[in-house]
């Protein structure tokens, strides 16, 4: 805070209502967080979208079709974080097909070399979804928003990558290779909770 601000200029960049009568706007003083978080506000149609097709979508070519691009730069994130940590991808596929066990199988990524320190990052990488999904929504946002015609398919594809950026129960079961850094993780939070006397 500057104290040669006066105080209806720097209370208007806070996040903290004020009752300053200055600061009143026609929701009687009350601010609305979405106003001020335009990116929370800009990815609720996204996520309404992911939320609509995860509970209603019951056909494999439906879902698969909307779920390609959220597919795509899921398997993306595996290759890549694969080849940065040496696990040596050997195949990617984001063709979708029906699983073994009659499951939808959207997309792979196969690596010959999977360790303990790197099956964990491999198997969580999906989760850069989510900052990508937030850096479009603040390009899209941060010049102020206004609806344009881009906006309905970047709301697909965002609804798409977020859908599908949650690690796969196939990711999960390949992190537990990384049993070492799960151990680590395990006592060093043991350690600071439970101190030995």
């Amino acid at each position: 805070m500057c104290s040669w601000m006066p105080a209806h200029q720097w209370a208007c960049l806070s996040f903290i209502p004020t009752n300053d009568a200055s600061n009143q706007n026609d929701t009687g003083g009350k601010r609305m967080w979405w106003k001020q978080l335009p990116i929370l506000y800009y990815l609720i149609p996204p996520l309404l979208l992911a939320l609509f097709v995860r509970i209603k979508c019951r056909s494999f070519r439906l879902c698969a079709a909307f779920m390609f691009f959220g597919v795509f730069v899921h398997e993306t994130l595996h290759l890549v974080t694969g080849a940065i940590l040496g696990a040596r991808p050997v195949g990617m596929s984001v063709i979708p097909r029906l699983g073994q066990q009659g499951t939808m199988e959207l997309g792979s990524v196969c690596f010959s070399n999977i360790t303990w320190y790197n099956a964990l990052p491999l198997a969580i990488a999906p989760l850069f979804g989510l900052p990508l999904a937030a850096a479009v929504a603040y390009w899209r946002t941060m010049g102020g928003w206004t609806f344009l015609w881009i906006d309905p398919p970047v709301w697909i594809a965002l609804a798409s990558v977020l859908i599908s950026c949650w690690p796969s129960s196939t990711d999960w079961r390949i992190s537990l290779q990384s049993w070492p850094i799960y151990l680590g993780a395990v006592g060093y939070i043991a350690w600071l909770y439970f101190p030995i006397p």
